[in-house]
Order: structure tokens, then sequence, then C-alpha cells
């Protein structure tokens, strides 16, 4: 897997940096985990911080231009990005025990249904 950094903008006020890459490939597309491992290795940059949003890929071709941003602070990260985004960065096991951690907190914090008199 070959990557090349086509464009880079920091981004001083969301406390981020943009980031588009070129990466060519063998065979099948990479798993976005895979991608995401390489092409930190080429930024510089930490894996828990960086975070690909798109993945633009042409049918039979085996490139891709990959977008997304590097941030500097974990809580930016949480606080900025959409939660089903950062559900694509972790494995099919993490991304279950994190459904399952979301859907115990919402069951704990509703409100229990009273029943009516008649």
């Amino acid at each position: 897997m070959d990557i090349e950094v086509i464009k880079q903008n920091k981004e001083p006020l969301m406390n981020r940096s943009y980031f588009e890459a070129k990466i060519v490939f063998q065979g099948k597309t990479p798993s976005r985990i895979d991608m995401k491992k390489d092409l930190c290795k080429k930024l510089e940059s930490k894996d828990n911080l960086t975070v690909v949003r798109k993945i633009n890929n042409d049918y039979g071709s085996e490139r891709a231009i990959i977008t997304g941003y590097v941030y500097d602070d974990e809580a930016t990260m949480k606080n900025i990005e959409n939660k089903h985004v950062l559900l694509r960065h972790l494995t099919k096991a993490e991304q279950t025990a994190e459904k399952e951690r979301v859907k115990a907190e919402k069951q704990a914090a509703a409100p229990v249904a009273k029943k009516k008199k008649k």
C-alpha cells in the first residue's frame, strides 16, 4: 500500500489539521483501520487522534482518495466529530460493545413508566 499526502492544512480554531491523501493498493480495497494505521505512519500522527472521514474509490481501480482530520486532543475530537464516524474506526467487537454500552445507559436513564389508574 503506497500513500501520498496531496493536501494538508492546519485549522487552528478547530484544533485540527485537514488532510487529503491518495492511496494505491493491490487487490481489494483495504479496510478503514488498515488505511488509518498506514496513514498515521505517513502523517506522523497518533492513531487515536486521526479520523478518516471519506474514502473515495472508483469501481475497479486500485487507488482511492482519503480525506480526514488529525486532532490536537481527544476532547476536541469527541466534541466535533459525530458518534457514527468515530464508531467506524473501531473493530466489529468494539463497535458491538460500544453500542451495548450506549443502549444500557439509555435504559438506565429512561424514567420508569407509571401505570394509569382507571
